[in-house]
């Protein structure tokens, strides 16, 4: 008895969150659709119908149970023992058909993930790319955002500028230029960066010439549908989900167009299989009215600028409609298409379907229209999770050397191998596509928002190392739900490093010109361990990948400053605060409120007697401020202290 109260019970919880999901969603889908059928095929429709449908099917396999129970009782009362059994069997082979889905679903799921990975660490794979083969840049600052955000609605979200330090961003952005070119200008730092993409490209290092166009793919997947298109503010009052933070965009558009030189105009942005929500487009527009910023539909009135059309057939899937039978070809805007140079800004987050998503499943926004519906949905086939979200099979998804749409992508000469540069934004970071950003719990973030920029010249070798910082996160954090432990979950980068790997059958040809990809797109690897956090070139063991982290400093002739004994008294301060460092240079001191704001900056020397004013002399308020000290050549931090100011009466 004990037993089968312990089963109901334990049925009875993981039962709650589907009830609950499909009570919403039903409601919300006949809420939609009734009125208007055609939004059926709205994204948000489509994602709501599974669960719907399952709810209900649940719901009339729970009304035939309790039927077949009542039945049973009734004959047994009337002595009618054999109608008695036979409603009792029905009523319990009812309830093992409606149980046993969900724990064959389980059980899969709970063998398939896996905290191993089949290369192992540090054993490279392919040929690392870039100024430096191989090189990732990892910026992290936690003055970068606001560490008490709620991130939980509109009203106090991510993108919001309040929550986001546009000058340590922008610093973050700048050191990244200079130590992925080996430069120390961001200048001469993007001038390598152009000629060792046009080398490979063209066979002649160039710069950036006069004329030339660059197209800036962001992450704003959601505003496809989460939006009021009349204003282009998010629709979804509630949950602000991961995306490029505006602020990383601007601080690359300062880097082309005030340093660099390169005129407005030649800029474009987007996200072409939807919108720009209008955070992303008001920050960036309000100091760079020129560049243009692209719709799918005509929103001029919104200072959008209307894609000119759609290159048909640009991308050809190299499994000619085997894995995936409704994505046989999908169609590129003009503007991407002609594009000279591409830069891919992505976000850092796991993903329901794929395990994880960064630069190459970005352009799953960036095709054009698939027959009549604005979605990625044909492409999920070349995925992992093909079922639906979060569930896996035992089929041949799971296992390595399948076809992989992102390798396609990877390898498309309008796409992957049209681009200068790639960023993951890990500012905010996300457990989900759709999902917003959460706190990580592993070192060195600590129950804050990860703070960090992945920037590099090699996108196999990024994506690579993002992977390894999901999966670090996902072993202590279940928001996760063990995305980034889906199988074969690197499978795709195992192709695009080395032809060796490609899928049995395929030939990677995502132009359909006749001629197959480059036999490697970059380096694979995977670090020593967590937290040192080290790859065969960073141990000098091998030719795979470089991690530079924000500890390193961007030459070896640049001093480096040695840092000990900081004191910070009296504390908490009502007159003054004694702020003294034993450095053997000058250091950059910046105060910042507790919103993230910067309020008073100098440069120390030794020590500095702050009085709780503002830049401009004024007494701020009282109230928690936090205190950093930068190395004045590479903007790095190295210390951090919190301060509680009591306002003088």
């Amino acid at each position: 008895m004990q037993r089968l109260k312990t089963f109901f019970k334990s049925v009875s919880q993981t039962k709650l969150a589907f009830i609950i999901l499909g009570i919403g969603s039903t409601v919300w889908f006949l809420i939609r659709v009734i009125p208007k059928p055609s939004r059926a095929g709205y994204p948000c429709m489509k994602a709501a119908a599974p669960i719907m449908s399952t709810f209900v099917i649940y719901l009339l396999g729970l009304g035939g149970s309790v039927l077949l129970f009542k039945q049973a009782f009734s004959k047994l009362k009337e002595s009618r023992y054999l109608a008695a059994t036979i409603a009792f069997v029905g009523f319990i082979l009812v309830v093992i058909a409606f149980n046993l889905n969900d724990a064959r679903e389980a059980f899969a799921n709970n063998n398939l993930v896996s905290t191993d990975l089949p290369d192992g660490v540090n054993n490279p794979i392919g040929v690392g790319q870039g100024i430096f083969p191989g090189r990732v840049i990892w910026e992290w600052n936690t003055a970068a955002t606001n560490e008490n955000c709620l991130n939980t609605s509109l009203s106090n979200c991510f993108f919001q500028a309040k929550n986001n330090n546009q000058d340590t961003i922008s610093r973050m952005a700048n050191n990244s230029i200079k130590k992925l070119s080996g430069q120390k200008t961001v200048k001469k730092g993007w001038d390598a960066i152009f000629k060792n993409f046009n080398e490979k490209k063209t066979g002649t290092a160039t710069g950036y010439e006069s004329g030339q166009s660059i197209f800036i793919k962001v992450n704003n997947g959601q505003a496809g549908w989460a939006i009021n298109t009349s204003t282009m503010a998010p629709a979804n009052t509630s949950v602000p989900i991961a995306e490029t933070t505006p602020a990383t965009v601007l601080a690359i558009l300062t880097q082309l167009i005030d340093t660099c030189g390169i005129p407005q105009a030649n800029i474009y942005i987007g996200e072409p299989m939807t919108h720009l929500f209008d955070h992303m487009y008001d920050l960036c527009h309000a100091k760079y009215p020129l560049v243009k910023y692209l719709d799918k539909d005509n929103k001029t009135n919104l200072g959008r600028t209307k894609i000119s059309g759609w290159r048909s057939e640009a991308i050809i899937y190299s499994d000619g409609g085997t894995d995936m039978p409704l994505a046989i070809t999908d169609a590129l805007c003009y503007e991407m298409y002609d594009a000279d140079y591409m830069i891919n800004i992505a976000a850092l987050k796991a993903h329901a379907r794929g395990g994880m998503t960064l630069g190459a499943k970005l352009h799953f926004g960036s095709h054009g229209i698939h027959g009549t519906n604005w979605d990625s949905f044909h492409l999920h086939d070349g995925l992992i999770s093909t079922v639906d979200n979060d569930v896996l099979t035992t089929g041949v998804r799971g296992n390595y050397g399948m076809y992989r749409v992102l390798t396609d992508i990877i390898g498309h000469e309008k796409l992957g191998r049209n681009t200068v540069l790639f960023i993951v934004d890990g500012l905010w970071g996300g457990v989900e596509a759709t999902d917003r950003g959460y706190k990580w719990k592993t070192a060195p973030f600590n129950t804050d928002w990860p703070n960090s920029l992945f920037v590099s010249l090699d996108e196999v070798a990024l994506e690579s190392v993002c992977l390894d910082f999901l999966r670090a996160e996902a072993l202590v954090n279940t928001a996760f739900k063990n995305r980034p432990f889906f199988p074969a979950i690197d499978d795709y980068l195992h192709q695009a490093a080395d032809k060796a790997n490609w899928a049995k059958g395929i030939t990677y040809d995502p132009e359909g010109d006749g001629t197959e990809m480059p036999a490697s797109l970059g380096v694979h690897e995977h670090w020593n361990n967590s937290t040192d956090k080290k790859y065969t070139r960073n141990l000098g063991t091998g030719n795979g990948i470089e991690l530079i982290s924000y500890k390193s400093v961007l030459t070896s002739n640049q001093p480096v400053v040695k840092v000990s004994g900081f004191n910070t008294y009296p504390n908490p301060f009502s007159e003054n605060i004694r702020i003294e460092a034993n450095s053997n240079q000058p250091l950059n001191l910046n105060i910042y409120s507790v919103a993230g704001q910067l309020v008073f900056k100098t440069i120390l020397n030794k020590s500095y007697n702050w009085n709780g004013t503002s830049q401009s002399g004024s007494t701020l308020p009282k109230g928690i401020y936090l205190i950093k000290l930068n190395d004045l050549a590479s903007g790095q931090m190295v210390w951090s202290q919190k301060v509680i100011f009591n306002k003088r009466n």
